[in-house]
Formats: C-alpha cells, sequence, structure tokens
C-alpha cells in the first residue's frame, strides 16, 4: 500500500511539475500576474522537498521544461514562418531548446537537495537563492547565453524592482526566490517569525530605495522614432526597395523639427555601400534642418579576400558638437548575434540538412565587446540591437558617465502577434530601472517605445501601425552601482554563500562519520 500511495504521488509530481512551470508565464508580459511566479516557485520547491538530489534534478528539469515551452514557445513563430520547416519539426527544434534550457534549473535542484539536507535554515534562506542565481548566470553565458526569462522581469511593478539600480535585474530575481524560500520555510516548518523578518526587510529595504536617483538629469531633447511596419516577406524584395526607403524619408521629413530622429534594425532593405547616394542624401537633409538621424543597416566589407558581414547603427546628419567629452563614434555594430538568426554554429555541418539554417542575414561577424556611444544632437547613445539589450552587463561596458540615453533598435515581425515582442519590450525597461537611463526603443513593426529613467512609459506605437512616436525625453548621466560594478559583486556573493553551504554538508557529514552513536543519540 505504502508502496503505491508512493508511485501515486511522484506521478502528480511528474505531472505538476511542468504545469506549475508553465504557470510562470503569466507573471511576465504581457499578462504581468507577478504572484504567478511565487505560486509556480513555491510549487517548485514543495515537490523537490525531500527528494534525492538525482529525483530532484529530474524534476527540476520538468519544471524548467514547462517553464520554458510556455515562455519561449513564440521562437517557433519565425521557425515557421520564415525557417521553410513544418510544424512538427518546428515543435521538436523548440522543445530541444527549452529542454537545453531545462538543465539549469535541473542543476540548481540537484546541487539544493544534494547539499541542504542537513539545514532547513540554510537551504531556504541561503542554498535556495544562491544556487539560482549561480545557475542563471550560467544560462546567460554558457554558448553565447540566453538570458530570457529571468525572475526579476516580472516585479517592475513591485517594490522589488528598486534594487534594479544597486544590483540589477539579478538583485530582484535573488529578492523574488528569498521570499518565497521564506513562504515555503514557513508553511514546512510551521514557522512565522523568521521569515516574517526577512519579506519585511526585503520590502522595507525595497520601498526605502524608491525614489533615491544616482544619475541627474540634462536639457530636455525632441525625439521622432520612426516605425515603417515593414512587411517582412517584403522587405528584402529589390522592387520594394525604393518603396521602402521613400516611406521612411517621408515619415522622417515631416518630423525633421525633432533633435533626433530613429528608424529601425535594417531599416535600410540594402548593404550600406549599395545606398550610398541616398544615405548621403537623407545626411545632408538632417544638415539643413540641424537634426541627427540614426538607423539600422546591414553593413559589408571585404577584409583579407572574406566577406564580412555587420548588423549595424549608424549616424547622418548633424556632427557631434560636444567637447570635453568621451570618445564617440558614428557606428555600432552588434556584438550579441543571435544563434541560427544571425550565425550558425558549427554552420559547414547545419548548413546543408534544413533551410531553417540559410536564414536571411545568417552569417554575421560580431562587433567589438566594448564600443563607443554613438553621438547625436549633443547627446552620447549607448547602443543595443535587437536581442543584446537582454545582456545587462554588456551595457555595463558601454554605458559611461555622460550616456545621456539607451537606444536599442530591433525588428520583431520574425515573431508575429506572439508574447515575444512582449517580453521583448518588458526587457528593455528593465534597462531604464538598471542605468536610471531614458530608454528608446525603435522598431520595425512594433512595439516602439520610451521609457523614462525610472522606467515609466512615455509613449509607445502599437505592433503592425505604421507611425511616428514622438516626445520630448530627459537624458540622464551619472552612475549607478550596478552601472559601475555589474552584476559580479552579487554572483561572487552567491559563489561565497554556496561555497560555505558545501563546506557545512560536508563537515556535518564529517562529523556524523566519527561520531555515529553520538550522532544517533
Amino acid at each position: 500500500m505504502a508502496t503505491k500511495e508512493l508511485t501515486i504521488k511522484s506521478l502528480i509530481h511528474k505531472i505538476s511539475a511542468p504545469l506549475t512551470g508553465a504557470l510562470s508565464v503569466f507573471a511576465f508580459a504581457p499578462f504581468d500576474y507577478s504572484i504567478s511566479l511565487y505560486i509556480s516557485l513555491f510549487s517548485l520547491l514543495f515537490i523537490l522537498d525531500n527528494k534525492s538530489a538525482k529525483h530532484a534534478a529530474g524534476y527540476g528539469f520538468l519544471w524548467g521544461l514547462g517553464f520554458f515551452i510556455a515562455g519561449i514557445h513564440w521562437i517557433s513563430v519565425s521557425i515557421l514562418d520564415f525557417g521553410g520547416l513544418p510544424l512538427s519539426v518546428a515543435a521538436l527544434l523548440v522543445v530541444l531548446l527549452c529542454a537545453y534550457l531545462a538543465i539549469y534549473p535541473a542543476l540548481c535542484a540537484y546541487l539544493l537537495n544534494r547539499f541542504t539536507s542537513d539545514s532547513a535554515l540554510l537551504r531556504y534562506f541561503v542554498a535556495f537563492p544562491a544556487i539560482w542565481l549561480i545557475t542563471d548566470w550560467l544560462r546567460g553565458w554558457v554558448m553565447t547565453g540566453f538570458p530570457w526569462l529571468q525572475f526579476g522581469y516580472s516585479q517592475m511593478d513591485t517594490p522589488l524592482v528598486s534594487f534594479a539600480p544597486i544590483l540589477g535585474v539579478e538583485g530582484v530575481t535573488a529578492a523574488v526566490c528569498l521570499i518565497t524560500a521564506s513562504l515555503y520555510y514557513a508553511y514546512r516548518e510551521r514557522k512565522a517569525v523568521l521569515p516574517a523578518i526577512v519579506i519585511t526587510a526585503i520590502v522595507l529595504s525595497a520601498i526605502s530605495l524608491k525614489g533615491l536617483e544616482w544619475t541627474a538629469p540634462e536639457a530636455v531633447k525632441s525625439i521622432a522614432l520612426v516605425q515603417g511596419n515593414t512587411n517582412q516577406d517584403e522587405k528584402w524584395l529589390p522592387e520594394k526597395q525604393a518603396d521602402i526607403l521613400n516611406e521612411y524619408l517621408e515619415l522622417s521629413l515631416a518630423n525633421t523639427d525633432a533633435d533626433i530622429i530613429i528608424w529601425p534594425e535594417s531599416a535600410i532593405p540594402a548593404l550600406e555601400f549599395q545606398v550610398k547616394n541616398y544615405l548621403d542624401y537623407v545626411s545632408e537633409l538632417m544638415r539643413e534642418s540641424n537634426t541627427t538621424l540614426i538607423t539600422g543597416i546591414i553593413n559589408y566589407q571585404r577584409v583579407d579576400d572574406i566577406d564580412e558581414y555587420y548588423n549595424a547603427v549608424i549616424v547622418l546628419g548633424q556632427p557631434e558638437q560636444a567637447a570635453n567629452h568621451s570618445p564617440v563614434n558614428d557606428r555600432y555594430y552588434k556584438n550579441k548575434l543571435l544563434p541560427i538568426g544571425e550565425f550558425v554554429p558549427f554552420e559547414d555541418l547545419l548548413r546543408p540538412i534544413a533551410p531553417l539554417f540559410n536564414l536571411p542575414m545568417s552569417s554575421f561577424q560580431r562587433g567589438g565587446e566594448a564600443q563607443l556611444n554613438l553621438a547625436a544632437s549633443n547627446v552620447h547613445i549607448a547602443t543595443a540591437i535587437c536581442y543584446e539589450i537582454a545582456f545587462n552587463q554588456t551595457l555595463v561596458n558601454t554605458v559611461k558617465p555622460d550616456t545621456g540615453f539607451i537606444l536599442t533598435v530591433s525588428n520583431d515581425a520574425w515573431f508575429g502577434t506572439s508574447i515575444g515582442p512582449d517580453q521583448h519590450l518588458e526587457i528593455a525597461r528593465m534597462r531604464a530601472f538598471e542605468f536610471q537611463r531614458p530608454v528608446l526603443r525603435s522598431t520595425n513593426t512594433g512595439i516602439t517605445a520610451i521609457y523614462d529613467a525610472q522606467g515609466q512609459e512615455v509613449g509607445r506605437i502599437p505592433q503592425f501601425e505604421k507611425a511616428v512616436l514622438r516626445a520630448d525625453v530627459t537624458p540622464y548621466q551619472g552612475t549607478t552601482p550596478f552601472n559601475r560594478y555589474g552584476h559580479t559583486p552579487l554572483l561572487i556573493l552567491a559563489m561565497l554563500l554556496f561555497a560555505g553551504v558545501v563546506s557545512h554538508h560536508l563537515f556535518s557529514h564529517k562529523v556524523k562519520n566519527e561520531n555515529p552513536l553520538k550522532t544517533s543519540l
């Protein structure tokens, strides 16, 4: 009978693990029900309780599989619409990607149950937050990284976001883990005092930090973000090129009273050298209007008989006017390339297999790790193209004390009407909190938006609308603690805490092995 009950319980846990993992998706954009993440994490801790490390890893994997399938299933849209593969193969590829990402929650579950059998206090108040941070960091670093759906992104409308300028999204994630672990400890041990103290301290600390300003405002700038809403199927057709170029120019000429006009990622559907006359013409028009235009474009170079392509952002029009500032440049080359979409790992092996591995523009070179800011209308601008806005540590290297704005250009047309673009916008918004800088987000089909230095929305253009977003935006300068140190201090602390947990575990077992009688008594 006991064996049967254990089997039924195990089956229930195997079913509930991926389901509760999937529940977490409702904490992120566009749903924004933050509480669903706490319920999901609480359920994970419940399922992992009293399991061997091996079994815990399995349950952690199942939870992670549900979490990532629900959270990033939208990747299948680009595979189906542009990769030339059938639905069954697209679904398989998404599941395989999610299975890889689920390894990191599985690793966290394994380490948690392997080294915390001796102390519930260490398990919930030290080990779980520390181990989760370490495995989350690994997920964002191994094989170029995929730091999507970090827990902290779900908390931007809660007091916990106040930790972002000091500890980044990782600090907000740690707070979520610690609060959830405290709640589970109270449930498991029937002890409420310590959890109440911990949760109260976290919330009061966050509230006390609200409104603390690390950066200072500069002169207001008039911004115009152009959303051309170009159909992705038509974008690179030669017969459509002139229409697209004229359309962007017409939308911009009606807004030359703005200080800065911004076009999205690869807004110009041609290689830079192919449209040099057009770019010179636009640049002259901008200079005559005392305006700067920033646009995405594909740059081509031939170096040592090798063709090199860069996903780039360039500046046209008004030259740099400021003196006594950090060095600047008139272009930025994307550094964090999207696997498959912008480069193909093991391409000699994979490209012949399927059209998926031959997507347009899937052979880019990387730009430098720490590039100079762009300069526009006497403002220095740190730039991130599309997917790389998720890498906050990269921006730590490029946002300088005299950087006024963070600019991110993107083309989310690849993902249609899915929840992907909403999540992408949510990630961009977090950068405003971390660096206390306005974030300007220009996209081809939406969601184009502006956030101020406090992370509040200034304006947006919905998806699939052709429009221009105009706003007066105040640039900020200075340095937040996160801007200065990045996530390194928090990561070092997490590793030290985990090392302490392992040492405590090994010492406890040594004592038990040396004094078995005393231990039993």
